[in-house]
């Protein structure tokens, strides 16, 4: 009977070693893992940093957009306005062989 005691001692012994080897195998896997993710974290948190830059520029990009085009606008209205102003100086004029009036001139040197 002594000798079957010793023989489960023998064996618990041997299962508490491996239980204690595999949990040491666990817990450093445990630790690749963490590291693992705490890279990833950092490199989601460096997206999400891109990710802000790159809509503030898109942001800033659309309302240099939309300036310019409200400059253009001023532009073409402005140009409209001066292309009628010339018109309506010349209908009243028979310059086909004549010299422009100083009216029209002063138009489209951008003086009137």
């Amino acid at each position: 009977m002594t000798k079957s005691i010793l023989a489960m001692l023998a064996a618990l012994v041997a299962v508490v070693i491996s239980l204690g080897w595999y949990a040491s195998s666990l817990s450093d896997d445990l630790d690749t893992a963490q590291e693992a993710n705490g890279k990833l974290v950092k490199a989601v948190e460096s997206r999400d940093e891109t990710i802000s830059a790159l809509k503030g520029a898109a942001d800033a990009d659309r309302r240099a957009t939309e300036e310019q085009l409200k400059l253009e606008q001023q532009k073409r209205a402005k140009a409209d306005a001066e292309n009628t102003k010339l018109r309506k100086a010349l209908d009243s004029s028979d310059c086909s062989n004549q010299r422009l009036p100083d009216s029209a001139i002063d138009i489209l040197h951008g003086k009137a």
